[in-house]
């Protein structure tokens, strides 16, 4: 019987160990929307972007879920080395989280290497196929290094 205790015990704290808060959701979330880039996988962000997605990019233009997935999406001439996100903070809040980050890319466009980096606040709502979908993508300059 002490051992039928103790082993439900060690269960019962694994699970809370293991269990995952909405923050770590976020920053899974915001791994696989970098992920989705670096490796033009446009059925991960098709799960991502919400249907009402609205995206305004780093020279102020306005996109929707379409436009987005064209620029996730492979593209003649141009080759992305890699994408990745740092300095990431998320705050959930209920049925809404947001994620703001540094977003870091190396592409190559027509045989020209460019390195990108901008800040980025992403909304995300509850719901999806992923459990949180993005809703909303601002992209601005980042600080000089």
């Amino acid at each position: 019987m002490k051992s039928l205790i103790l082993l439900l015990c060690f269960m019962m704290l694994s699970q809370r160990a293991f269990a995952q808060t909405p923050s770590d959701t976020l920053r899974q979330l915001d791994s696989a929307w970098a992920r989705s880039y670096a490796t033009n996988d446009t059925v991960l962000a098709g799960k991502l972007f919400d249907d009402s997605l609205i995206v305004t990019s780093g020279n102020g233009r306005l996109k929707n879920k379409k436009g987005e997935l064209a620029d996730v999406g492979p593209s003649p001439g141009f080759q992305i080395h890699y994408f990745r996100t740092s300095d990431v903070v998320t705050r959930p809040y209920g049925g809404a989280g947001v994620v703001i980050g540094l977003a870091e890319w190396s592409w190559t466009y027509n045989g020209k290497t460019t390195l990108t980096r901008r800040r980025y606040t992403a909304v995300y709502a509850r719901g999806g196929p992923l459990g949180w979908r993005m809703v909303s993508l601002h992209i601005g300059p980042a600080p000089e290094q």
